[in-house]
């Protein structure tokens, strides 16, 4: 390598030879840690996760089938090498790592840039890039999340987060079973619905990539399906297993004591530098449906039907999400229904497949509508103006409908996330809209609190409940939508049954049997939870505390007796307290579901994919270059979950609907009414007639 192969910018304060050594290094590194996965790649019975494995469902929650996220994700490993070797040689300091200052030094990799067109397009791009020519991924898939605060990794580059004393902080599944308990707090007023969409948002939106091994495959980190920890010689370095006491009141009666854990990916900076990790998203960040039209073109072309359509199933006449023909369903007997969606987490549970349902309806619904009244128009332009649309319509319901009752009255007037009367003026081109590592980790999970174990689904002709579901008995098994009145049913139920509450009590469906298939456990989630933030460097809750203008806890004393109690049982110091834990353990704000430190990172994160989001559905021409008309962008202001719901339904059973999807059906104020009523709007497409 010559001097002139390092490009080393003018600015750099690193010698030639240091960042030689650096480079000469990573590859070295880098060779090594490639031919270890090779050689335990010869070992599958050991590395391996079993098929038949509660943790291999949850890879399939984490994988990506993009080519280029490998690549990458070795490019951003090399250049974290890269700033290991430059801080042992003392040729960048902690602070440079700790404030991202490091950009005066490029690595040995270097993402290639994106080709933006000029003019701009009209319509989003499918991977994200190009949306700020100035910053062209910015918000792209398979780059970093950002951060609020600098990351606390033990080593400052990517080690995983240590306790303020240097020593490992307590088990993230000591902490679940003390202090993540199983109880039945339903909400007052919100339904379940609410609790479903925001799970909708969440796949759209982020997706941690885990390392895997050989072609794809689940790493394994644990012996024998968990009795215990891999040996150093067969344990993949992306390993980082958590352990159960011998004595855990679940996982002990199985011979546990270890749960399968693997680090998330690396992505590369934009702008080649070394520094600590950034986590790679295997999602655009932007609110977008990736999720229903997929990240990449090739993804994009295999759900696309001719005439501008989404593949769907016909099941007799009702369109279904297309069937896949990967095996990550449980049930694989001949009628069973496994489905394909844009992020490939389609099946995770059914009342998430119901969404993808229904947002595939949407946009066959107002394509064939759009060709209908736009005869001139080609199969192009009729999928990319439906796509276009539906997006708004997915914006204009989060934050319309979803963050007001979320995050309650001031902190939406606070952070400008309300709708505006015409265009909005939000538009920022030096704001990025990436993900921050504090809202997908540890924020948007607030989510897991409100997850019943239990769907109920009635007989709306009777008003009797025809079935109780457990929700581990619907995972990855979506093979009931095949049923005629199914959906119909589901839904219903989704508007009448309350969510629960958030607080530090999660059903035990996600902590002990998530994933579970046909074995006597499963996963526990609230351990994954716990660990990720770690994974990710994540610092703890009473730094967010600070960062919001709160007071931080500086004893277990200032929390409640009972919480106190536990929390010193488990933590050394209030210092030490995980925030996701944390942010469950607080009263939510007025007028919302959460409590202050995650009300703020997720407003913080939802102006930010506004004002840095140039084709945000608010935004007029002057900005987006695929503008509605002021007309165009009245009629999506009125739609409506309620809207999409009765628009797809079936129509079998479900006639009726409350105004707004989010509150109970029993409150008096939200009682159901006719689909056609003038209570819940819907746009008038004419206005899309292009003349």
């Amino acid at each position: 390598m010559s001097e002139s192969d390092l490009k080393l910018r003018s600015s750099s304060s690193v010698s030639i030879e240091d960042a030689k050594s650096a480079h000469h290094q990573s590859h070295l590194k880098l060779a090594k840690w490639m031919n270890k996965a090779d050689q335990l790649l010869q070992k599958p019975e050991h590395t391996l996760v079993n098929v038949s494995s509660p943790s291999f469902a949850h890879h399939l929650s984490l994988v990506t089938h993009d080519k280029r996220a490998e690549e990458l994700g070795r490019g951003g490993l090399l250049n974290l090498f890269a700033a290991q070797q430059l801080k042992a040689r003392q040729a960048v300091s902690d602070d440079e790592l700790a404030l991202d200052l490091t950009d005066h030094t490029e690595g040995p990799f270097c993402p290639p840039p994106p080709r933006c067109p000029s003019p701009q397009s009209r319509y989003r791009n499918i991977g994200g890039e190009c949306n700020n020519p100035a910053f062209s991924t910015w918000g792209a898939v398979n780059t970093g999340f950002e951060r609020l605060l600098p990351p606390d990794y033990s080593d400052g580059i990517w080690a995983i987060k240590a306790s303020t004393s240097g020593l490992p902080l307590p088990s993230p599944r000591w902490i679940s079973n003390s202090l993540i308990l199983e109880g039945n707090f339903p909400s007052i007023s919100h339904s379940l619905m609410f609790m479903q969409f925001g799970q909708f948002i969440a796949h759209d939106i982020s997706a941690g990539v885990v390392f895997t091994i050989g072609n794809g495959s689940a790493i394994s980190c644990c012996s024998n399906e968990g009795e215990g920890f891999l040996p150093p010689e067969l344990q993949h370095w992306a390993c980082a297993p958590i352990s159960a006491d011998p004595k855990d009141a679940f996982y002990g009666q199985f011979g546990h004591k270890c749960l399968n854990f693997v680090r998330t990916q690396i992505a590369p900076a934009s702008d080649c530098s070394v520094g600590y990790a950034k986590q790679m998203n295997g999602a655009t960040h932007f609110p977008d449906l990736s999720h229903l039209y997929g990240s990449t073109e090739e993804k994009s072309k295999a759900l696309r039907a001719p005439g501008g359509l989404l593949k769907a199933f016909n099941d007799y006449g009702r369109e279904l999400p297309p069937l896949t023909s990967r095996e990550e369903c449980l049930a694989v007997k001949e009628g069973a229904a496994c489905f394909d969606s844009g992020d490939n987490h389609g099946n995770q549970i059914i009342s998430l497949t119901v969404l993808h349902t229904l947002w595939t309806r949407e946009h066959n619904r107002i394509a064939r509508a759009l060709a209908r009244i736009n005869p001139n128009w080609n199969e192009e332009t009729v999928f990319w103006e439906a796509r276009r649309i539906v997006q708004a319509e997915f914006q204009h319901i989060i934050y319309n409908e979803w963050l007001p009752l979320l995050l309650g009255p001031r902190l939406i007037q606070l952070f400008t996330l309300a709708p505006s009367l015409g265009y909005s003026t939000a538009y920022d081109p030096h704001v990025n809209p990436s993900l921050t590592a504090e809202f997908s980790t540890a924020a948007m999970r607030f989510g897991h609190s409100l997850v019943d174990g239990k769907i109920t689904v009635p007989n709306a002709k009777t008003g009797d409940v025809y079935e109780t579901i457990s929700i581990p008995e619907v995972m990855f098994q979506p093979s009931r939508l095949r049923l005629r009145h199914f959906l119909d049913r589901i839904l219903t139920g989704l508007a009448w049954q309350p969510m629960q509450s958030v607080d530090p009590f999660v059903t035990e469906g996600l902590t002990r049997y998530l994933f579970h298939g046909g074995n006597p456990f499963g996963i526990d989630l609230a351990s994954i939870n716990i660990q990720r933030s770690r994974d990710w460097g994540v610092r703890s809750y009473n730094e967010y505390r600070r960062l919001s203008g709160v007071q931080p806890y500086l004893d277990f004393e200032q929390f409640s007796p009972n919480t106190a109690q536990r929390l010193a049982n488990v933590y050394s110091t209030p210092e030490d307290i995980d925030l996701w834990v944390g942010g469950l353990l607080e009263e939510p704000i007025e007028g919302g579901v959460v409590g202050i430190t995650f009300a703020q990172i997720i407003a913080d994160q939802f102006s930010r994919l506004k004002r840095g989001d140039r084709y945000f559905y608010e935004y007029g021409p002057n900005v987006n270059p695929g503008a509605f008309t002021p007309s165009q962008l009245e009629e999506i202001k009125k739609v409506s979950l309620s809207r999409i719901v009765c628009d797809n339904r079936d129509g079998i059973e479900l006639f009726a609907q409350p105004p707004n999807a989010f509150l109970r059906a029993d409150l008096p104020e939200n009682k159901p009414v006719p689909c056609d009523s003038a209570a819940i709007p819907g746009m008038d497409l004419n206005r899309f007639k292009i003349l």
